[in-house]
């Protein structure tokens, strides 16, 4: 199948698609917490029997509902289990579903050398409609869903075509006054097109759950949603924003990702995280997903397969679904402090029906109390350069007696400037464009890009805020840590970054001087 619909869990922009329907904001936390995601497919080859070839494809499968619960009241349902923590306290729980609906029922016929298709029966049944089993409640409970995209009403032939649609509902109240917890959810009447479809009919649900439980990290999640059509000539840019990274330690951030996708064995989709430092796109990938064919007609969760769920189909033929934390050892891709990320979309040969979006990430304690509690604008704190000012500062106001000399007549000997100061300001100023000229410490110069970006990822690890240029005369990387007009005050400073480890060979530069 060459049809792809797609939700994901990611802090997006809701600017940044331009066909479908606009993506807007449907929840911001900031709280100590996590999130859960479950769902499954509703459309298979049987209704009840588990899916076991590792290659079907949907286009290649006459689809029928999936229906598992025995009540003569559903026509189709599947089901998932949900596992939180004891004592953990529901936030927020979205659902959503969503399908290929041109019709009730589809045919495929051999004409010649060609398949064409044709859908005998057509629309018969709302879709805004659904069913909901979960811990804490008697039977059934019926959802009225939000409908946030109904591609039947386009104008845009390919999705009139396909026709899907999406529907949402905030189950939160729900959840809470029956003290859901974790359990089995089976969700009931999610309607599809049975049979076959030119791309092949897909169908799934799934539950975005985000709790608060006083034993995580402080985090910072959201969520937004709508519909964008993506094509292989139509690359898309996601941009998240609303936060700031711990300081120091490791960056930990997950995104979740639900889809309806297209083909199986179709390679050249993916999904990357920008790297700001090499300026590049990384492909997002995981032992079970991957950065040629990330949507594979899958359940996961991290790097392990997702079976706690009936039918427990490991080839769900369409419906992805994706717990995924973004690789980023000594954080390579997203730094300490840290106020956007990036994503970017694209393929090769599917079109991608973009409709959810979430993102969560460990923040900084100080970007929450400044900026969510009290509502002050952002301020970096920057503790290698703090501790080194505080320092020099205190040295400043040492008694004069144990800093200045006399002569016999009583008059005042100013110091000569250090000699190894003097030194270095003999080397003559590099000529850099679009630089500041005055002088500067550095620490490593590298002849190799990568090798530089490395040292500045360690430097920040240090709680510095290392600055990379290229010196145009040789294509040397240099990397800074500090600057001033004034190279008396920075030999200072330069005194104390030379105490610490990595750092005892620093020295300063000229720029654009003499």
């Amino acid at each position: 199948m060459n049809i792809r619909l797609l939700a994901f869990s990611f802090l997006i922009s809701a600017s940044c698609f331009s066909q479908g329907e606009p993506f807007r904001r449907v929840n911001e936390f900031y709280l100590k917490g996590d999130t859960r995601v479950i769902g499954n497919t509703i459309l298979s080859e049987h209704a009840t029997k588990v899916y076991v070839r590792p290659k079907g494809l949907n286009d290649r499968t006459e689809m029928v509902y999936i229906d598992i619960d025995a009540d003569s009241e559903t026509f189709s349902s599947s089901n998932a289990s949900l596992d939180i923590p004891e004592g953990a306290k529901i936030k927020y729980a979205g659902l959503y579903w969503a399908a290929t609906y041109p019709g009730a029922k589809g045919k495929q016929k051999t004409r010649g050398n060609r398949i064409v298709y044709d859908v005998k029966n057509k629309r018969d049944r709302p879709f805004d409609l659904v069913k909901l089993s979960f811990p804490g409640s008697n039977g059934y409970t019926q959802v009225q869903g939000e409908v946030i995209y109904d591609g039947m009403r386009d104008e845009i032939i390919e999705l009139k075509n396909a026709a899907p649609y999406v529907c949402y509902s905030d189950i939160t109240d729900l959840l809470v006054s029956k003290n859901a917890a974790s359990g089995s959810f089976t969700l009931a009447n999610v309607i599809a097109l049975e049979g076959y479809m030119y791309g092949g009919s897909s169908a799934g649900w799934m539950l975005y759950l985000i709790y608060e439980d006083e034993t995580e990290p402080l985090q910072y999640f959201t969520g937004y949603h709508g519909f964008s059509f993506i094509k292989p000539e139509n690359t898309q840019e996601l941009s998240f924003k609303n936060f700031r990274a711990v300081e120091r330690g490791d960056v930990k951030t997950s995104v979740t990702l639900a889809a309806l996708e297209g083909d199986l064995i179709l390679h050249g989709d993916g999904v990357s995280v920008f790297k700001e430092d090499t300026e590049e796109y990384i492909p997002l990938k995981s032992r079970v997903r991957y950065a040629n064919n990330f949507f594979n007609s899958s359940i996961t969760i991290n790097d392990q397969k997702y079976t706690d769920r009936i039918p427990a189909n490991l080839n769900t033929l369409g419906f992805d679904l994706a717990q995924v934390q973004i690789p980023n050892k000594n954080n390579e891709v997203i730094s300490n402090d840290a106020k956007q990320v990036k994503l970017q979309f694209k393929t090769e040969s599917d079109r991608l029906f973009v409709f959810f979006s979430a993102f969560q990430t460990e923040i900084s304690t100080d970007y929450y109390q400044r900026v969510v509690v009290e509502g002050k604008p952002d301020t970096i704190i920057k503790p290698a350069q703090e501790k080194i000012a505080e320092e020099i500062q205190q040295k400043e106001t040492t008694s004069q007696e144990n800093v200045q000399l006399y002569g016999k007549d009583g008059e005042r000997i100013v110091n000569s400037r250090n000699a190894a100061l003097a030194e270095m300001l003999k080397v003559p100023a590099l000529r850099v464009p679009g630089m500041n000229s005055g002088y500067y410490v550095v620490n490593h110069v590298f002849s190799k890009r990568n090798y530089a970006l490395k040292w500045k990822e360690k430097m920040q690890l240090k709680g510095f805020s290392p600055v990379r240029f290229v010196n145009p005369a040789n294509n040397y990387h240099y990397i800074y840590l500090d600057y001033s007009k004034d190279p008396d005050a920075l030999y200072e400073r330069l005194l104390e970054y030379r105490k610490l480890k990595d750092l005892k060979e620093a020295w300063i530069l000229k720029v654009n001087l003499d």
